[in-house]
């Protein structure tokens, strides 16, 4: 029997070898030694093969076989040898299973990693603003072409509203930066003093809609 690559499975195999003593060597060789040199080989490379590739395993065999014929190992001289492979349905059957399992698996790890990256493409690139985020889902309905009935000016507004580097973008994310910095009650005392600016401006609803923030907690001193 030869170990296969596939787990548990192994190939069913027949040497057939003739040898003499090598002319160097003065005493005689164990006669198995020869068999065993020729079965090293064999091992070696039916490890690195599945039982379903029987026939060319053979072929690779006897083509190694030959190459390295007269071949001295061991105190001994292989002259001839040949080795025969053969694998049963019940082998053959339970490999394909294997390699089925096997496909299936690699199709499972393959949904996943696309999954994992389409995640991530969502993340970093379509929700990362408003708009790139509606014309993704406009693609995604529609596929390559835009909607005929599409406002492309005011497209295009959106997405450059939106860039990273525009100037309201970047106010905005300095101004959550050092909001973020402050105390409770220094950022409401920041929130009133930009309602007292809108207001200034006749920027009544937005100054309605600016957060209050919570009230600042009352400690009682005992009397």
């Amino acid at each position: 029997m030869l170990a296969s690559c596939d787990a548990g499975l192994t190939f069913t195999a027949v040497f057939r070898v003739e040898w003499q003593r090598s002319p160097d060597e003065r005493s005689a060789a164990p006669p198995g030694d020869a068999g065993r040199a020729i079965r090293m080989l064999a091992e070696h490379l039916a490890g690195q093969r599945s039982v379903l590739r029987c026939a060319a395993l053979e072929q690779d065999i006897n083509y190694d076989l030959r190459q390295r014929l007269p071949w001295t190992t061991d105190g001994v001289e292989i002259v001839r040898a040949h080795v025969t492979l053969r694998c049963d349905e019940h082998t053959r059957t339970s490999a394909h299973r294997l390699a089925q399992l096997h496909r299936e698996e690699e199709l499972a790890e393959l949904a996943r990693r696309q999954a994992s990256a389409r995640l991530q493409f969502l993340q970093h690139e379509v929700l990362r603003t408003p708009a790139t985020a509606r014309l993704y889902l406009m693609l995604e309905r529609t596929g390559p072409q835009l909607p005929s009935e599409t406002d492309l000016d005011a497209l295009v507004q959106d997405v450059q509203k939106w860039h990273p580097q525009a100037q309201w973008v970047v106010v905005a994310q300095l101004l959550h930066t050092f909001l973020g910095k402050l105390s409770p009650g220094d950022t409401r005392d920041l929130l009133r003093t930009l309602r007292a600016l809108f207001l200034d401006y006749g920027e009544k609803e937005l100054a309605e809609r600016l957060p209050a923030g919570e009230p600042a907690p009352t400690t009682e001193h005992p009397t």
